[in-house]
């Protein structure tokens, strides 16, 4: 790598989306990172079904990126030096790499948002939260659209939308 600086990019089992712009170029000094970790799977009864359809997804899409160039580091449900837990797992990630950031795509889940802010915010190293591209607005447009309105209707956002065009 040259001395170059390395970034670890978390990758969550809803977020496999091959068109997001992190996607689009292959940069040797980022490491994807999509991890199986009991934190996901049990804070609340799933089907095992459910379970086995996500990591599939996670593994097949961590197979897309490797071929697309992409260096990704994938951590099984099994694997013995997982710690189980997503911020614990990019703690040692972050020593293994000796990363210098850590960026992760808005959840969508509040609890898993409020844990990797937290977690970011006491961190050694900085990290950064990115919009996920899947709305059609970030959650900071969408909360400045119904600012100072009583009523939250789904005709203004879409409204406001063809406005702006």
């Amino acid at each position: 790598m040259n001395g170059a600086t390395t970034t670890l990019r978390l990758v969550l089992g809803d977020q496999l989306n091959t068109l997001h712009r992190w996607f689009a170029e292959v940069d040797d000094t980022i490491v994807h990172v999509l991890m199986e970790v009991r934190q996901e799977t049990d804070y609340v009864l799933h089907h095992a079904q459910k379970i086995l359809a996500i990591f599939a997804a996670m593994r097949d899409f961590a197979r897309q990126l490797r071929e697309a160039g992409h260096r990704v580091h994938y951590i099984a449900i099994g694997q013995p030096a997982s710690a189980q837990a997503i911020t614990d797992n990019l703690d040692a990630l972050v020593a293994e790499y000796g990363a210098a950031s850590v960026q992760y795509q808005a959840p969508d889940e509040w609890r898993l948002d409020r844990q990797l802010y937290l977690h970011g915010r006491a961190a050694t190293v900085p990290w950064l939260m990115v919009d996920t591209d899947h709305f059609h607005t970030s959650r900071h447009e969408a909360a400045d659209i119904f600012q100072g309105r009583k009523r939250r209707r789904h005709r203004r956002p879409g409204r406001h939308g063809r406005q702006s065009d």
